[in-house]
């Protein structure tokens, strides 16, 4: 009888800090065809895995050793994919940075370390993978549009690969390569566009950056990742594993990566409609004492405005705002204890005050972002 022996090559989870124990959120890895193919020359095996995927390659009887080693340069790519996008949009920080802000065209672009000093093989702390933002996939040949708000008569055009190399533009006539600069003019409507063809390129990230003729400033400059199958598909993401040949990780310890996702945290901002005159303001007042809850720290509420607000009505009844101090988290645990009581008499009106709506419309005051609740008394 021939025993067939498999052995983990890395393990790939998945983490939320939206939920509780970190586990949930409905996304999904799946390796592309290439990866696929890849898979299949070398022995190997897709899994999925609670939170995440594991991939396992063959190896000889009894041993660790591959029944069919790949090259030591070696990337495996994955789509990223929510079940329910726009409830994941809406839970979960996605900015890069203060200034490289989220925008529906954005993609998320995951690649581990392939050094070993940043290598995990502890499943409780594995190398966590942060993600950056492309401003989205193309196709390997395609055009690239723009337009610039200065206008030049002509700039200097690159396109550069996920090592930072200059590459060309595509080929002549007689099969030569094209520069890997190139000048371009202002068209009659005032924009630009080049066509750029990376179909004898790998796959992967790409850099476009548009110049001054004097190659001194930097007019524009995009991200992209090029590949055709997944140009046409609605994804969230692309993963990237990748293995480099000085490091001689392929085939070692198993390795431990997580996709880490943060989630959202806004302030509140409370509506409070006196729709049935449970509060009279000539002798009355409302406020929120946040009493605390488990997971949650308390929140001190302001009032905005005058009471009632004179500015704000809602469908024509007194209304008056309240907003946290402080952003609060998302969480899939309700936060309790939040009452909205009546002075004087210290009478509380509602002991559990709603949390904003998870699937709602988040929007940004001054650049903070604010949750809208309506409460009618």
């Amino acid at each position: 009888m021939i025993n067939i022996n498999y052995n983990r090559l890395f393990n790939l989870r998945l983490a939320h800090t939206y939920y509780k124990n970190e586990r949930g959120g409905g996304l999904k890895l799946k390796p592309t065809r290439d990866t696929l193919r890849i898979l299949r020359g070398g022995k190997m095996l897709f899994k999925t895995i609670p939170f995440g995927v594991t991939i396992l390659y063959r190896a000889v009887e009894g041993e660790v050793t591959p029944l069919v080693t790949l090259p030591d340069d070696l990337t495996l790519t994955f789509s990223l994919e929510a079940e329910n996008k726009a409830e994941f949009l809406n839970i979960t920080d996605l900015d890069e940075t203060p200034a490289r802000t989220y925008s529906a065209s954005d993609i998320l672009y995951f690649t581990n370390d392939p050094a070993p000093a940043s290598a995990s093989t502890d499943p409780e702390h594995p190398e966590e993978i942060s993600h950056q933002l492309l401003d989205g996939i193309k196709n390997s040949l395609f055009t690239y549009e723009f337009s610039l708000g200065s206008a030049p008569e002509e700039v200097l055009i690159r396109v550069r690969n996920a090592a930072g190399t200059p590459v060309s533009f595509g080929k002549k006539v007689d099969g030569d390569p094209l520069p890997t600069t190139l000048t371009l003019s202002k068209k009659d409507d005032g924009s630009y566009d080049r066509q750029i063809d990376l179909r004898n390129k790998p796959t992967g990230r790409y850099t476009v950056t548009i110049r001054n003729t004097a190659d001194d400033t930097t007019l524009r400059e995009e991200r992209f990742y090029v590949h055709d199958k997944l140009a046409s598909r609605d994804i969230l993401g692309i993963v990237d594993i990748t293995y480099d040949s000085g490091t001689e990780l392929l085939y070692d310890d198993t390795e431990e990566y997580e996709l880490r996702f943060s989630r959202k945290e806004t302030i509140w901002k409370y509506f409070i409609v006196n729709k049935n005159k449970k509060v009279r303001f000539s002798t009355e007042n409302l406020s929120i004492n946040d009493l605390g809850s488990p997971d949650y720290s308390s929140i001190n509420f302001t009032r905005e405005g005058p009471e009632p607000h004179p500015a704000v009505q809602i469908n024509g009844l007194e209304t008056v705002i309240f907003k946290s101090d402080d952003p609060i988290p998302f969480y899939e645990i309700p936060k309790t204890s939040i009452q909205l009581e009546k002075d004087p008499g210290d009478i509380v009106l509602i002991d559990n005050l709603p949390n904003p709506s998870h699937r709602g419309v988040v929007k940004k005051q001054g650049g903070i972002l604010e949750s809208e609740i309506y409460v009618f008394i």
